[in-house]
């Protein structure tokens, strides 16, 4: 990272995530990070990469939890992707899936201090959320106008 980068980053750490139907052409999750909510879901996609079975987001010391959902990122045999499971969700990904995920999430703050990146699980059922990682492009107002809750 670049020293000017550093001297201009922001006050607030977070990890937002959020259901938005429609969004980018079909059914959505957004996760909104800043530079530091970035690193820590690098730090956690890489330890998923590495046999790590189970992370609940919630534990996660950046989620602003009002902007959040129920959430267990999962180590499995196969990419099922982003799901519901009863009254929760999972992200239920291969150790191969969680690293091109962590290598995502690298080249999201090394080439731009804004942007986003698609984490497409390509599950065999095709049936899982679209999943999209923002790096400062939704700020705080957008939260608060346009934030569902799953239930």
């Amino acid at each position: 990272m670049k020293i000017q980068q550093l001297k201009n980053l922001p006050k607030m750490k977070y990890i937002r995530i959020g259901f938005y139907e429609d969004f980018k052409g079909e059914d959505s999750i957004l996760i909104s990070v800043d530079i530091y909510g970035l690193l820590e879901l690098e730090t956690v996609f890489d330890r998923l990469s590495k046999g790590e079975e189970k992370i609940d987001m919630k534990d996660l010391k950046l989620i602003d939890m009002r902007y959040q959902i129920p959430l267990l990122l999962c180590l499995t045999e196969i990419d099922e992707g982003f799901i519901k499971v009863n009254n929760h969700y999972e992200w239920r990904l291969t150790s191969k899936k969680w690293d091109e995920f962590h290598q995502k999430a690298i080249m999201l703050y090394r080439n731009s201090d804004k942007g986003h990146q698609y984490l497409d699980s390509d599950s065999i059922e095709k049936n899982d959320f679209q999943t999209i990682l923002s790096l400062d492009e939704y700020q705080i107002e957008f939260w608060e106008k346009f934030s569902k809750n799953f239930s």
